[in-house]
């Protein structure tokens, strides 16, 4: 009961165009209901928080380590709604201990969300956000390691561009990702998505 009626003030305040600490606190809030054991709770704070985000965005980044244990969730609907708010809150200043939170998720993630996660990674990487072309080659040389199955040709085809349009980075990619390359679950991928040429070119 009391946790349905701080719900329904949390809702008031957020629909009120307050400027002051009163919404910080309604967030706050929302910040402690995601933690819930309540899975209906839990949803439906991810819920206001993606509106929170639209109208104090700062507020909401304080509770980002709470909605990145969300897409650890063990219930689908909260995982996917936790994933999307990671995604509207990167920014130039966190991208990179984001992906590499989402990234090492990948290795322990059921086949379902497996697919989602990666998706949103890879857009995560393509972002404005991304910091450098070394880091975005990277990043997705791990992603194409863990999840190279469920990265769509498009992002597959982005990263070749990017690989031979720096020829000054060819250096460290060919040998620093031989090994990766020549393992036994990538190589097949690489190949068949004609990537081996542009990594492997001395």
């Amino acid at each position: 009961m009391q946790n349905a009626i701080l719900y329904e003030c949390v809702q008031t305040i957020m629909s009120i165009e307050e400027n002051g600490g009163l919404r910080v606190l309604a967030i706050n809030i929302l910040g402690k209901f995601l933690s819930n054991r309540d899975n209906n709770i839990r949803f439906l704070s991810t819920v206001l928080v993606s509106e929170a985000l639209t109208v104090d965005s700062k507020a909401v980044q304080r509770h980002r380590a709470t909605i990145l244990e969300c897409v650890k969730d063990s219930d689908a609907s909260i995982q996917r709604r936790a994933l999307e708010l990671i995604y509207l809150l990167v920014n130039v200043n966190n991208v990179k201990p984001l992906a590499k939170e989402l990234i090492e998720y990948l290795e322990v993630r059921e086949q379902d969300f497996k697919g989602v996660l990666t998706a949103k990674i890879c857009s995560i990487e393509r972002s404005k956000f991304a910091p450098e072309k070394i880091w975005y080659i990277d990043q997705m040389l791990k992603v194409l390691s863990e999840a190279g199955n469920y990265v769509k040709d498009d992002v597959w085809h982005a990263l070749i561009v990017v690989i031979t349009n720096a020829p000054d980075l060819h250096g460290r990619t060919n040998y620093g990702d031989y090994a990766f390359l020549t393992s036994s679950k990538m190589l097949t991928l690489v190949v068949n998505h004609d990537l081996a040429t542009y990594l492997l070119v001395v």
